[in-house]
């Protein structure tokens, strides 16, 4: 039996500086939604002709007037830039428009022009910039579903040709089809395929200028809250009630002094006779789970609620004497509705129970340290991991933030292994 008549005197400063346990260098890394671990690389196919500079604008203007009302360029391809000189396009591209030049030829978007051999055999197509080539640019006219290869080469012929002479090339190439969620994506799709442009804007998840703010508000103090998280896990595991993981719920404050509210360690083995009995031991005492139902028990305090029972099933009492200590000393408003605007720190990947657990408590961020591809519900990466993303999916009625906390001195022989349920 685990729960004490009293809190222990112990040195935990619920503001997050304690010498009990010393925070260690780590860093935030925010988490990728399911939509965006999904959506990697959507291409779609555009049209592209080369002008000359002087015609550029004037062809630019008629391209848009052309556009069915319905279309918007800046809208559907705003990620990507309207004019290119041929140096500065990425290697795959240069040889899918040269070679397709050397040919005669537009380009087929069906034809891998880097890789087939049978259009430039042994030879670099992709050689260096004609004069001509040089002075000129490429033109991003629209996507391909947008206006058809006829139709751009009327546009073509009135506005650069006034109606007669030569057909211009239009060449068909393949394009990012969504904006980068990044500014790496976006340079990497300028290697790979057409110079691109990060706005800071991701169309799969929160919006950067949100998850940054979040983040530098977190940072100070994050791992001091996993330095107190991976605590009372240790506790419950060298009192045997649990396995070494920990969770601990704070309250930012409206002034900036972010406190520790309540702190639990696992205790899925305190009421079972033995480990082998029952592999699972008892969920409910999870620790997620542990910490949700003390936020309720304190605010039940708060309001004169007699407890008939102090035992249940979730074990929302404190344990360990950490856990007594924040209990005890822990501040949490009477009135709150369940979660909102708390945040919870967890020393690993929430177990889908208690993923879903937090998102219905209604927390405005968790964090975790150590990720658990065999049973987390966070993470949207399926290689490896569940892939379900559940901090941030449209058909739920909540959504929060989400980061791991990336910090290898919280990883050591006495974690659990990942495959257990956390």
């Amino acid at each position: 039996m685990c729960l004490r008549s009293g809190p222990p005197e112990i040195d935990v400063d619920l503001h997050g500086d304690s010498t009990i346990f010393p925070p260690s260098a780590g860093h935030l890394v925010a988490l990728r939604t399911k939509a965006e671990a999904q959506a990697a690389v959507e291409v779609t196919h555009a049209h592209v002709v080369q002008v000359a500079q002087k015609a550029a604008n004037t062809l630019l203007r008629a391209i848009d007037d052309a556009l069915p009302p319905s279309t918007n360029i800046t809208v559907t391809l705003q990620h990507l830039r309207r004019f290119a000189k041929i140096t500065s396009l990425p290697l795959p591209t240069r040889r899918r428009l040269e070679c397709s030049l050397n040919q005669g030829r537009p380009t087929d978007p069906g034809v891998d022009y880097e890789a087939d051999p049978d259009i430039h055999g042994s030879t670099d197509c992709a050689g260096t910039p004609s004069s001509h080539e040089a002075s000129s640019l490429y033109l991003l006219i629209c996507a391909a579903t947008t206006l058809s290869r006829e139709q751009v080469l009327d546009i073509l012929k009135s506005t650069l040709l006034g109606g007669s002479g030569s057909s211009p090339s239009i060449y068909t190439i393949p394009v990012p089809a969504q904006a980068p969620t990044s500014q790496e994506q976006a340079l990497q799709w300028s290697q790979d395929y057409w110079p691109t442009v990060y706005k800071k804007h991701n169309p799969y998840g929160p919006h950067p200028s949100i998850v940054s703010r979040a983040e530098d508000a977190l940072r100070p103090l994050a791992a001091d809250w996993m330095g107190l998280a991976k605590k009372v896990g240790t506790e419950a595991s060298e009192s045997s009630i649990g396995e070494c993981i920990g969770a601990v719920i704070v309250d930012p404050g409206m002034d900036g002094a972010p406190v520790a509210v309540v702190a639990a360690g696992d205790a899925r083995w305190e009421e079972t006779a033995s480990k082998q009995q029952q592999n699972n031991g008892n969920v409910m005492a999870h620790a997620v789970m542990r910490v949700i139902g003390m936020v309720a028990r304190r605010r039940r305090d708060l309001l004169g609620i007699e407890e008939k029972d102090l035992r249940n099933a979730f074990l929302d009492y404190p344990a360990g004497p950490t856990e007594q200590t924040v209990f005890s000393r822990g501040i949490v408003q009477a009135g709150g509705y369940l979660c909102t605007e708390l945040e919870i720190f967890v020393t690993h990947e929430p177990c889908l129970m208690c993923s879903m657990a937090i998102l219905h408590s209604r927390f405005s961020k968790v964090v975790f340290t150590t990720r658990m591809p065999r049973s987390g519900g966070l993470t949207a990466e399926t290689r490896p991991g569940l892939g379900y993303g559940l901090w941030w999916r449209p058909e739920l009625n909540w959504k929060l933030l989400a980061w791991q906390w990336v910090d290898g001195k919280l990883q050591d022989d006495k974690l659990p292994p990942t495959d257990i349920q956390a």
